[in-house]
């Protein structure tokens, strides 16, 4: 028996994770992910692990898969984030056969969770899922017949840049009315503090879960206001899922999928989610366009991309 690692490289969580050659989890090592420490801190922290567990596991280890929460590239297996310090074209899964002496496979954290959901999550049977990441930003992830669809400029899946409106909030990328700008996790919180710039009268109960102070106030604090019936939380949560259900009504007349699977810290969110989600879908259906696309929360949970990462390592022995 051997055994292949797992890496979810996140922005907020860093796990490593050993798995058996059936996918079967042995043992996760997870941290909070030290962004001061960047690049030099993510790469000890790897190699402890791998050396820890391959010692502890007295099993040979034959592959690594690594997910990262940053822009890839597949061909050329580097990563290529800008806002990642240290990070700009480094080629990482070369850097894994060099140093740890296993073959390596790497992808973005999307597309892993799409992998990771379709091997082993809510996608088992399916023919294609689109998975989507719905965290600080949003990411998406098609795998269809098995096989992650990346497009000619590996753009494909894209979903938090689907222009939604022309005069809409501007997003991280620079354009304006994109998805993220309306739905993502940072998009969520930035409206609730602007609505408590206003009227901080209206929206004590956020300000109280974010510890007394609006600037304070994230998505979370959101969704468990509007959890308890607050009405200012549940209207933005609500605005904001509506809006996501658009561009899902898009993912679904473009490839059809046999489900949409919703992972990432925003779709813990669940029924606050996914009901304004189908509320759009009714209110858009047509008899000439009929869809049985399931819209689902991820099985895997956090461990979407670790899962997927999973997959790539069995992919790389």
């Amino acid at each position: 028996m051997s055994n292949v690692i797992a890496v979810d490289i996140g922005g907020t969580r860093f796990r490593v994770g050993l798995f058996d050659e059936g996918g079967k989890r042995v043992r996760v090592s997870e941290d909070a992910t030290n962004r001061s420490g960047g690049r030099p801190w993510m790469l000890a922290q790897m190699e402890r692990e791998f050396r820890t567990f391959q010692a502890e596991s007295g099993e040979p280890i034959r592959a690594c898969g690594i997910s990262f929460g940053g822009p890839v590239d597949f061909a050329g297996q580097q990563v290529t984030s800008i806002v990642a310090p240290g990070w700009e074209n480094f080629p990482l899964s070369s850097w894994v056969k060099e140093t740890l002496g296993v073959p390596c496979l790497l992808d973005n954290d999307a597309n892993a969770g799409a992998l990771g959901e379709y091997r082993f999550g809510t996608g088992r049977g399916c023919e294609s899922i689109f998975y989507v990441a719905l965290s600080t930003g949003i990411g998406g992830g098609f795998v269809c017949e098995g096989k992650v669809i990346r497009g000619k400029d590996t753009l494909a899946g894209e979903l938090g840049h689907l222009p939604m409106a022309d005069s809409g909030p501007r997003c991280d990328c620079g354009a304006r009315g994109c998805l993220e700008a309306f739905s993502s996790g940072s998009a969520i919180g930035k409206m609730a503090r602007e609505w408590g710039e206003r009227r901080t009268d209206v929206m004590p109960r956020m300000v109280e879960l974010s510890g007394g102070a609006v600037e304070r106030v994230t998505a979370r604090e959101v969704a468990l206001a509007a959890a308890e019936g607050d009405p200012i939380a549940s209207r933005i949560f609500r605005d904001a899922a509506r809006w996501l259900g658009r561009g899902l009504l898009t993912v679904i007349r473009i490839v059809n999928p046999d489900k949409i699977v919703l992972g990432g810290g925003v779709s813990q969110a669940g029924k606050l989610l996914l009901d304004p989600i189908h509320d759009v879908l009714d209110e858009r259906k047509s008899a000439a366009l009929p869809a049985t696309t399931e819209i689902v929360i991820a099985e895997l949970g956090n461990y979407s991309a670790l899962y997927g990462a999973v997959a790539l390592a069995l992919d790389a022995r």
